[in-house]
């Protein structure tokens, strides 16, 4: 019989703000998985009481999305760990199919799911209907890489740390220097140290239809182009200029 694989939630909040989903706060008090929550506060540090005991709270002083989940990455003890972000709620049907997938492959080093919006479309009208591998660092896998969003990721905690792999605190919002990225940065890290990422067509989470790398600004086309350097080298100005051109039609064709 195979060990039960195990799977926990990784939630970055500030400033508590995590209180206002009451929705989601009560689906985590009814969880039998492991729960951290990281409140990164100036002022307003989380109460435990607000949760019980079973939810791990961290309040840090330290500032930046990334280090936020390198910290409740770090304190999880999980086989796996669901991203979650504190204005998301997760998907109950989703995640028994996710933990499904889990326990008969182990392995994966990243598995990625839909997203679902608040007010009941796809995250995107493109999800494929049927699940697929990538494995390596081609230009094909590099490519689809940039459409994952970071409320459809579920890590491999044991090849993360096997290969020490973190999220890259330069990126991410309240990072100060570059508002988008770690996730993308994280796949493709995951890609280059020969680990196998998954999709499954299952939605596990739902979240608002807006998120900071949703809109198209200079400073959200500055961060994609900074990771297309990092991901892509010389081809970076081939590729920035698809993302570019795709990105003004789409702006066009809204107003």
């Amino acid at each position: 019989m195979k060990p039960s694989i195990s799977l926990g939630y990784a939630i970055a909040t500030v400033d508590s703000k995590i209180l206002e989903n009451r929705t989601l706060i009560e689906q985590l008090k009814k969880t039998h998985d492991s729960v951290v929550i990281v409140n990164q506060f100036d002022s307003r540090p989380l109460d435990q009481s607000a949760l019980g005991e079973k939810v791990l709270i961290i309040n840090s002083k330290t500032r930046g999305l990334s280090r936020s989940r390198n910290i409740a990455l770090d304190r999880l003890k999980t086989d796996f760990a669901i991203i979650c972000d504190d204005d998301i709620t997760l998907i109950e049907d989703g995640i028994i199919e996710l933990k499904k997938s889990l326990q008969e492959q182990p392995s994966v080093a990243l598995f990625y799911t839909r997203l679902l919006q608040t007010t009941g479309l796809p995250w995107r009208n493109n999800y494929e209907s049927t699940s697929f591998d990538m494995i390596g660092s081609s230009f094909r896998n590099n490519r689809r890489i940039q459409r994952i969003n970071s409320m459809e990721q579920v890590y491999n905690l044991n090849f993360l740390r096997e290969y020490n792999l973190l999220f890259n605190i330069n990126h991410g919002v309240g990072s100060g220097k570059i508002p988008l990225g770690e996730e993308t940065l994280m796949a493709a890290s995951i890609l280059k140290s020969g680990g196998r990422i998954q999709y499954l067509p299952v939605f596990t989470r739902s979240h608002p239809p807006h998120s900071s790398g949703s809109s198209f600004n200079w400073s959200n086309a500055y961060s994609i182009l900074r990771i297309h350097h990092k991901i892509f080298g010389w081809l970076c100005p081939l590729t920035f200029t698809g993302y570019l051109s795709k990105s003004l039609i789409r702006l066009i064709s809204k107003n």
